[in-house]
């Protein structure tokens, strides 16, 4: 990757988080875009094939493949450290994959270029002398002097070397050929590994619910009894506060569940027929409703 496409590519990411964290909707759509499919891609091209020239096709195909990878290594990151999933954390964890495979692409040394081809120097005329049959050298004739020059052929070997050279080069050639495919075989695999691993251990995970049965007949006060209960409610997030709130927003009725031993709570409440009601759960340390359950009015 050349240093003014490697500037593009910086500028974009650092835009593309800034449009997904705190620009408008159409700003968030096209940066989150870029961040998935385009720019990690790209830095990566420049950091792992930096001594190997691609052709259109590879750039092509190998670009989306390895963006997609880093989203997903992404997310499965995110979750196993314990962070929350969001376009947050998922623009930050791209935009960075995507910096600091800029700056290991800007460090990488670069190929350099091969030297030109020397023109070889012209061979000096060799003294006549016979040669047997196939370029052997031909016995002296008797009396010939010790400086005489001997011509032997060589073309036999050049040949195998030629060979041996070519048989070389077909073999870089085709593991520069087979890297590519091996390293988006090796992104999705340790994706799918990641994911059944944390599949495995996530498997028991106790999942909370809140529900209501059927409203009961409103009486003459204009109330009625409704059936709320929960289950999967854990003792290290206790207590919880139970608030029901009317349509426009005013606190009807606050509780702290008694919660069960097997995590279930269930109560009766009695609540206002004519409006509708919302009843929001919350764990100990929460500002924000864990579990929002919505009643309707009963004429």
């Amino acid at each position: 990757m050349n240093a003014l496409l490697g500037r593009v590519v910086a500028a974009l990411t650092v835009a593309s988080v800034a449009a997904v964290l705190l620009g408008p909707e159409v700003a968030a759509i096209a940066g989150g875009l870029l961040l998935a499919f385009v720019l990690p891609g790209l830095a990566l091209l420049g950091a792992v094939f930096s001594r190997r020239d691609l052709t259109a096709v590879e750039r092509i195909v190998l670009t989306p493949a390895l963006s997609m990878g880093v989203l997903i290594l992404a997310g499965l990151a995110i979750h196993v450290v314990g962070l929350r999933i969001d376009r947050a954390s998922w623009a930050v964890a791209t935009g960075g994959v995507t910096l600091v495979a800029l700056a290991v692409a800007w460090l990488a040394p670069r190929r350099a270029p091969e030297p030109p081809a020397v023109p070889a120097a012209p061979a000096a005329p060799a003294a006549p002398a016979r040669a047997g049959a196939g370029g052997a050298a031909a016995r002296a004739p008797h009396g010939l002097g010790q400086d005489a020059t001997v011509v032997i052929s060589i073309a036999e070997v050049e040949e195998a070397l030629d060979a041996a050279e070519q048989e070389k080069a077909g073999r870089r050639r085709l593991v520069r050929q087979l890297l590519p495919l091996a390293l988006v075989v090796l992104v999705l695999g340790g994706a799918g590994w990641l994911s059944f691993e944390t599949s495995r251990t996530t498997h028991d995970t106790t999942v909370t619910a809140l529900w209501a049965g059927p409203s009961g007949p409103v009486d003459r006060a204009g109330n009625r009894t409704v059936q709320v209960s929960a289950k999967g409610l854990l003792p290290e997030d206790e207590p919880y506060t139970l608030r029901v709130l009317s349509a426009p927003g005013k606190v009807v009725l606050t509780r702290t569940l008694a919660v069960a031993a097997d995590g279930t709570w269930t109560e009766a409440l009695r609540l206002p027929g004519a409006q509708r009601m919302t009843v929001n759960l919350y764990r100990v340390a929460d500002d924000t409703a864990y579990r929002t359950l919505y009643l309707s009015a009963v004429d």
